[in-house]
């Protein structure tokens, strides 16, 4: 329920803004992460938007963004999700989580996640501990 009503309250707030989701914003709306209060929304834009409520990064373009539309809202897609997540290094919980939740939706594997060659090691760190995420 409660990713679900954030969901409805990132539409709302994005409504006609274009913008590609991003980062944790990305994992939460793509059901990645088990959900939890996030204070800003993570946006990719073109230019600085007058919107309360967003972390925005200015990108050149949004087309060359991995995306897709969602439930109404352009999303990076769960490839790009997880690779920007990993490019960040940022919070650890999450992208144990996606990798986790990615896990257990695709029956036990990681097939389908194309991670670069300088984000393997990272990734390796991150997906031993996802591998164990939901056995303690």
């Amino acid at each position: 329920m409660a990713v679900r009503a954030y969901n409805d309250e990132l539409r709302l707030l994005l409504a006609g803004v274009e913008c590609v989701l991003a980062y944790d914003t990305a994992a939460d709306y793509l059901g990645l992460t088990n959900g939890g209060y996030r204070e800003t929304a993570q946006i990719f834009v073109r230019e600085r938007q007058d919107i309360e409520g967003t972390e925005q990064f200015i990108v050149p373009s949004l087309e060359d963004i991995e995306s897709a539309e969602c439930n109404g809202l352009l999303c990076t897609t769960v490839n790009r999700t997880v690779i920007d997540l990993l490019e960040q290094d940022g919070d650890g919980q999450i992208i144990t989580e996606s990798l986790a939740n990615y896990y257990e939706e695709h029956q036990g594997s990681f097939d389908g996640l194309e991670i670069p060659g300088h984000l393997r090691r990272r990734f390796e760190k991150y997906r031993a501990w996802a591998l164990e995420y939901y056995n303690e």
